[in-house]
């Protein structure tokens, strides 16, 4: 799920282990840059963190020959971060004999089949906060501190009940609503009830795009005809 905190986990993982290796790389939103920039650009990226050398290559068949060829020998950390298809994991770091041994790549991805796909040794399926993590993120950004004031305790656990233990929601409705009097707080969760955050939204929405078109007919069935429903009724459907 976006939003859900993968890249944060992976970011504490990287910084945790970067200093026990020499060559390292952390190339971050993998699935926009591929789209904007091209995959040679991510190529380059990679080539500059682990050799140092600037614009190698000026197409994908170029890059992916200079990386197998050159990065063996070479125990490296690198983080591929929201990958969302098996051509840009060949592209990037093809096969294993490509590195020497105790190399780490670790990835993040919304799409588990990619990792099934390349044989990753060790998946990883990152589950949303429980109730106590979510207070205490919350509270952090709200109000500086690990749990809420007494008077805005209720307030503070109707909003952690909305953003259903997801780390951006989270963040963003404390930040949004620390400062703000009570008032404010019931007129916000009002809001939050009716219309999602947008940049929450947006978060969201990558996931349902990602889908085929008769997958997204069948997302929309779901979520609109099946509200209060029990869970077993649509997928019975």
């Amino acid at each position: 799920m976006g939003g859900i905190g993968k890249t944060t986990l992976a970011k504490a993982i990287y910084n945790k282990f970067s200093n026990e290796f020499e060559h390292r790389s952390f190339i971050a939103d993998i699935r926009e840059s591929w789209k904007c920039n091209g995959r040679h650009y991510l190529q380059n990226r990679l080539i500059y963190d682990i050799l140092k050398l600037k614009d190698e290559t000026c197409n994908e068949d170029e890059g992916t020959k200079l990386i197998s060829r050159n990065f063996k020998g070479k125990k490296v950390l690198i983080l591929l971060d929201d990958v969302d298809s098996v051509v840009q994991l060949k592209c990037l770091v093809g096969n294993r004999d490509w590195f020497a041994s105790g190399s780490r790549i670790i990835i993040t991805t919304r799409n588990k089949r990619i990792l099934e796909e390349v044989g990753v040794d060790y998946p990883y399926d990152h589950k949303e906060m429980d109730k106590d993590q979510s207070l205490i993120l919350f509270s952090k950004h709200a109000f500086r501190r690990d749990s809420p004031p007494r008077e805005f305790n209720d307030l503070t656990h109707e909003v952690v009940s909305i953003a259903g233990g997801l780390p951006l929601s989270l963040e963003i409705f404390g930040s949004l609503l620390c400062g703000k009097e009570s008032k404010q707080w019931r007129d916000t969760i009002k809001k939050l009830k009716k219309v999602p955050n947008r940049e929450v939204q947006e978060k969201l929405r990558i996931s349902y795009e990602a889908l085929d078109h008769g997958q997204k007919q069948f997302f929309l069935d779901i979520a609109c005809f099946f509200i209060g429903e029990k869970k077993t009724i649509p997928i019975y459907m």
